[in-house]
């Protein structure tokens, strides 16, 4: 077997995945620090933010943000520089008109599962600085940059911890540390995107001119089946914490969301690991092939499962530890903690979807992830019996997360195998 190389700059590569991973832990922490500075139903609002934050960039600018990252790799094999800068633009003008959109409902007064218009407020413009902070850092993903890329959420992390923490205690407000985390988040966001135009040598004025002229060529069928793929796969990763907030009342949600925590440090794994993993699968793809880019999704995928699945173990009982000895008043959330690894091990090692996505699958991704939602309900609601009577626990809300997420990295798994070489 041949191993490529490794040149200064590989090696250089090589240190993204501690810098990434330092990132994400200390966006987690974020939470956990919350978690001590709130009192629980404080904290309650602030997940309840992070959320709605959430719900919004499950647009995905109504879908043009998946279309942007699986051609901007594909751009740069092109030279299509200025084509990959136009679609960035279009992204952040579609994100923009979502959340106007968004406040002027909050404005005139909506309410979301007992949340309040402004906590509505606040958590939109925390999910468009999500969206713009992901559209800004496709560009680094897309060169295989991934050093940067590890770079650009660091910096984001430490402004992003250190401001909000400050915020949170001389405020106390829930609503003030998200909205300050919003702000450094679309500052760094606008940063990033001024670089990456050095690349093409336009203003930002002139691109987002030509991005306007040209959303009206977008192939908008294939963008919404995007967004509508995405608005589902939502549906199975963050259905469960909307049922807990509208079914556990203010106390249960707080617990649930602490634990969900977990789910959190999973699918921030998987971020760390995609940022490479995406981008390559998707020049496997346009260099060689469907085959080729299966195999090194297989391999991905079947060394996480394993991995993931050795680890859970230890995991849990050091989570038990900590809660019980840091957080004795979220000590009701450690009997969520088994239900909670099982979905993270499989979560943190699921690649199908981008497979499937880069071959251009999205119309059966869909199709799939719809029949696993409607019939995850039904097999929970058998079990479970909501309205029955009875209250929901925690514990049963958990159990919708596990039937959606084992449904759908198997429906995903399937799929990608039946079409590997077709």
């Amino acid at each position: 077997m041949r191993f490529p190389s490794l040149s200064p700059r590989r090696l250089r590569q090589l240190w993204y995945v501690p810098l990434l991973v330092l990132a994400m832990a200390l966006m987690m922490l974020r939470m956990l620090v919350m978690a001590r500075l709130f009192d629980v139903p404080t904290f309650a609002e602030f997940s309840g933010g992070m959320l709605v934050s959430a719900t919004f960039c499950m647009l995905g600018c109504l879908g043009l943000q998946s279309m942007l990252q699986r051609e901007w790799p594909v751009n740069l094999v092109r030279r299509q520089e200025l084509r990959a800068l136009v679609r960035a633009a279009q992204c952040a003008i579609v994100a923009a008109a979502c959340c106007a959109l968004g406040l002027l409902a909050a404005g005139l007064g909506l309410k979301v599962a007992g949340m309040s218009p402004a906590l509505l407020a606040v958590g939109l413009l925390s999910g468009l600085s999500q969206q713009l902070f992901l559209i800004a850092t496709v560009e680094s993903r897309s060169r295989g940059e991934a050093l940067r890329f590890s770079l650009q959420n660091l910096l984001r992390a430490v402004a992003a911890l250190g401001l909000s923490v400050l915020v949170a205690v001389t405020t106390g407000s829930a609503l003030a540390a998200l909205a300050v985390d919003a702000l450094v988040t679309i500052a760094l966001s606008a940063g990033y995107f001024q670089r990456s135009l050095a690349h093409v040598k336009w203003s930002a004025l002139a691109v987002g001119v030509l991005a306007l002229r040209r959303l009206r060529r977008v192939q908008w069928r294939s963008a919404l089946t995007l967004m509508v793929v995405m608005v589902v796969g939502f549906a199975l990763l963050n259905a469960d914490r909307w049922v807990a907030s509208e079914g556990l009342g203010t106390i249960g949600f707080a617990h649930y969301s602490f634990a969900w925590i977990v789910l959190s440090i999973a699918q921030s794994a998987q971020v760390v690991i995609n940022a490479s993993m995406y981008p390559m699968l998707a020049r496997r793809f346009a260099e060689h092939g469907r085959g080729v880019a299966f195999r090194v999704c297989l391999r991905a995928c079947v060394a996480l499962l394993v991995l993931g699945a050795v680890a859970a173990v230890p995991l849990g009982l050091l989570l038990d530890f900590s809660v019980r000895r840091w957080y004795p008043q979220f000590v009701d959330a450690t009997a969520l903690l088994p239900i909670f690894l099982a979905i993270a091990v499989l979560r943190v090692s699921d690649f199908w979807s981008s497979f499937l996505l880069i071959t251009g699958f999205e119309s059966r991704l869909l199709r799939l992830n719809v029949a696993v939602a409607i019939g995850g309900v039904i097999v929970w609601a058998l079990i479970v019996r909501p309205g029955a009577g009875t209250a929901l626990s925690p514990t049963e809300v958990a159990g919708l997360a596990a039937v959606f997420t084992l449904g759908a990295y198997a429906a995903a798994a399937g799929a990608a195998w039946r079409v590997r070489s077709a």
